[in-house]
């Protein structure tokens, strides 16, 4: 009986023994394919980054700091030596330029760059940058609306390395290392001038939100609307239409890209979730998520028509007939008393209910002001009539009479429908009204 345990027992300890081994060496195989796996990944990265080795790759960095700043493009050029250009044109890379707080400035400068093995791949920009690095530098970031608040510490918490996600179509996904900022980087055209570039972002940016216009808005799928506010700052403020602001509103921070925008992270309003924006040839802004979210300022005709407004003529830009009498205008005040026309402006008169169109008349040192009264209703989204009420004020009856060009401009407008479209639906500041062949061009004030 001991004989047969002790052989039990031997039998016992070489199946242990056998099973531990197996459980190393499976270990061992696994630990080795991750280890392959990782080295692959870093390999594959690097090789996206740099198009396959190519001597220089260009990219566009949509980059966020935290949640409560708007975001920031750079433009990323990837040298297979291992250097980096970084390219930006923001508020911050005019102070490191030395320039007055608030002011945005343009900034290149070559650094390092690698694709370097952690949990997973992760970019790293490891050499210091000042146009880059600024955004992770622990100091206290000066600013113009709130002084008191000291970020000596931690300063904008922005990160310089990535875990690299996915990379899909051109586009590489990204998350901060250490903050968890998700960003995009996406390949452009390996010949643009990065300043060039960078100016035409931000021309982008001025033409898409502008404080002339007092609201735009998200226009969901069906049809709902939420208002827009603060979009220049690109810390957007959105509540419901006809909806209390104050349980309804919600801000979110975008950055402007060189093709429209995005939203830090998606937005849902009434189950539709947005987050990103590409801009249409008629200057509005088309969700590219869904494809039906657009946001526009309002109706054309509820734009010209908005009392709070004012309009001014583009003397420079008339067409048809009304080039003419524009034309004819002028030489009848110089004719008349040596005057000469300054602007042309059409107005809202609260106190008569009306709108008032001024002529600014200068005589040497003396202005007059002959106005005429008109009211100007929507007829469609994309069309007012005027209708001029009676001769105008005394100056106005008086510059009709000695310049028949007035009263003909006049009558140009009355009782007529004219068709509308802006340079952008989004921040139509300038309206084009035309009636056939004729048109004329209004800047808003």
């Amino acid at each position: 009986m001991n004989k047969h345990l002790y052989i039990f027992a031997l039998l016992l300890l070489a199946v242990v023994t056998s099973m531990t081994s197996c459980k190393n060496e499976v270990e061992e195989i696994f630990e080795q394919d991750a280890i392959t796996r990782l080295e692959e990944s870093v390999d594959y990265y690097t090789q996206v980054l740099t198009n396959n080795g190519a001597d220089s790759t260009k990219w566009q960095l949509e980059y966020f700091s935290n949640s409560e700043e708007p975001g920031y493009i750079y433009v990323v050029t990837f040298y297979n030596n291992g250097s980096v250009r970084m390219s930006g044109m923001n508020k911050w890379v005019g102070t490191v330029n030395g320039g007055a707080l608030g002011t945005v400035g343009y900034g290149s400068a070559v650094s390092l760059w690698d694709v370097i093995a952690d949990n997973g791949p992760v970019l790293s920009f490891n050499s210091y940058n000042k146009y880059f690095h600024i955004f992770a530098e622990p100091e206290d970031i000066p600013d113009l609306t709130d002084e008191d608040t000291d970020e000596t510490g931690y300063g904008h918490e922005g990160d310089y390395e990535f875990d690299l996600m996915k990379y899909s179509n051109d586009t590489l996904y990204l998350t901060g290392k250490k903050y968890t900022i998700d960003m995009i980087m996406t390949r452009i055209d390996n010949k643009i001038d990065d300043e060039v570039y960078m100016n035409e972002v931000n021309a982008m940016a001025d033409s898409f939100f502008n404080a002339k216009i007092p609201h735009v808005y998200i226009v969901l799928p069906n049809q709902s609307r939420w208002i827009v506010e603060d979009g220049a700052t690109s810390i957007l403020t959105l509540y419901q239409e006809n909806a209390d602001k104050i349980t309804t509103q919600e801000q979110h921070n975008v950055i402007i890209t060189h093709d429209g925008l995005s939203f830090m992270t998606p937005v849902t309003l009434e189950g539709y979730t947005i987050q990103n924006f590409n801009r249409k040839a008629d200057g509005s802004l088309l969700c590219r998520d869904d494809q039906t979210t657009v946001m526009r300022a309002d109706e054309l005709s509820t734009v010209f028509t908005n009392t709070s407004l004012s309009w001014r003529l583009d003397l420079n830009d008339q067409g048809g007939n009304f080039a003419s009498l524009m034309s004819s205008i002028a030489s009848e005040l110089t004719a008349y008393n040596k005057s000469s026309l300054v602007y042309v402006q059409l107005a809202y008169n609260k106190n008569m209910s009306c709108y008032n169109l001024t002529f600014n008349v200068k005589k040497g040192s003396n202005k007059y002001n002959p106005t005429y009264y008109c009211t100007i209703t929507a007829s469609g989204d994309e069309q007012v009539k005027f209708a001029f009420e009676s001769e105008g004020d005394k100056a106005g009856a008086l510059y009709a009479e000695k310049c028949p060009s007035i009263q003909k401009f006049i009558d140009a407008f009355n009782g007529k429908t004219f068709d509308m479209s802006a340079n952008s639906l989004l921040a139509p500041v300038n309206m084009k009204l035309s009636s056939g062949s004729d048109y004329t061009i209004w800047n808003i004030q």
